[in-house]
């Protein structure tokens, strides 16, 4: 399935970093000579894979440069695309719940390494792999380093849940595929189940801590979790590529799992979002501007390193590590 909106590629051509090893007061019209070129590869890419409409943008320096769209956010009555149209984002909420999670650490509410189940009491029962898995932790949870199943696209159909039915997942016990902190494998369900933790912690609903902490603090005016908060001549429908027609997805009300995957924003709004992750780089004294530190955004930047999913011992008795995800 593919669904109609690809929103959003922001592309940072040129960060700080490189504006400050590289100064030249022309930066941006030379980049601008590359502009075409990119909006043509994004045309080419929606006219190929069956998109009905877009939007992207290209930040240089920390600003907004330049826009392009490309097709409709609606089908049926043939509205196209616009600057201003919101789109659901889909996984890259995510990155929105992890910076929830670093601003409740540097509140001093809670820690990476603390086990989940200190917040969230239906964890307790969980049933592990093995008797010596640790314990599951914040980190694990943020990094897909849970041991839980890989969960596309189940985890979408979730959205709409209400929290009595994420408790009740929960107590019924989650399957494990691996032993936590070993191996990477993508889980919508434990970014749910952050959200979960955004909201006891803060003892706020996560919407609502997202919206006071995160996007009133950026400006985000357009971004939301709630569909029906979007004016209806903004929003873009989700469609899939069926039988040579595009055929339109139900737009799911936010949910317990819409940490994982429900935020619905506009190009100029996550263009400030990204704005502040290049912003961070590189590391220098002055004061702090976002609504976590530069270097809790550097930290959320970085790559993480799981653990070897296997040690086996080979035909000469050498140790061998092997990785997968």
């Amino acid at each position: 399935m593919k669904p109609l909106t690809v929103l959003l590629a922001i592309i940072s051509m040129a960060m700080s970093v490189a504006a400050q090893s590289f100064p030249d007061g022309n930066r941006r019209t030379k980049l601008s000579t590359a502009f075409p070129a990119i909006d043509q590869q994004f045309n080419d890419f929606v006219r190929r894979e069956h998109i009905p409409g877009a939007v992207w943008g290209i930040i240089v320096d920390g600003d907004l440069a330049h826009v392009g769209t490309a097709g409709l956010r609606d089908v049926a009555s043939k509205a196209p695309v616009t600057t201003d149209t919101v789109f659901r984002i889909a996984s890259m909420t995510k990155s929105f719940t992890a910076m929830a999670i670093m601003k409740l650490r540097e509140e001093g509410k809670l820690s990476l390494d603390d086990p989940a189940e200190r917040y969230v009491e239906e964890l307790k029962s969980l049933k592990y792999p093995t008797s010596d898995s640790p314990r599951l932790t914040i980190r694990h949870l943020l990094s897909h380093a849970t041991g839980f199943p890989e969960d596309n696209p189940w985890g979408d159909q979730q959205l709409a849940a209400t929290d009595e039915h994420l408790s009740a997942m929960m107590r019924a016990g989650i399957p494990f595929a691996n032993t936590p902190g070993v191996a990477y494998e993508y889980s919508n369900y434990g970014f749910a189940i952050l959200g979960r933790i955004v909201t006891i912690v803060s003892g706020r609903p996560y919407r609502v801590y997202l919206a006071d902490h995160i996007l009133k603090p950026l400006g985000m005016a357009s971004t939301t979790l709630e569909p029906t908060e979007v004016p209806v001549n903004r929003l873009a429908h989700g469609y899939r590529w069926e039988d040579e027609h595009w055929k339109q997805e139900p737009q799911l009300r936010d949910g317990a799992f819409g940490a994982m995957g429900g935020m619905l924003t506009s190009l100029h709004d996550l263009a400030r979002y990204v704005s502040v992750f290049v912003g961070a780089w590189p590391p220098r004294d002055g004061f702090e501007t976002a609504p976590v530190s530069r270097a809790a955004l550097r930290e959320m930047q970085q790559v993480s390193r799981p653990r070897p999913s296997s040690v086996t011992r080979g035909e000469s008795g050498a140790v061998q590590l092997s990785a997968g995800g």
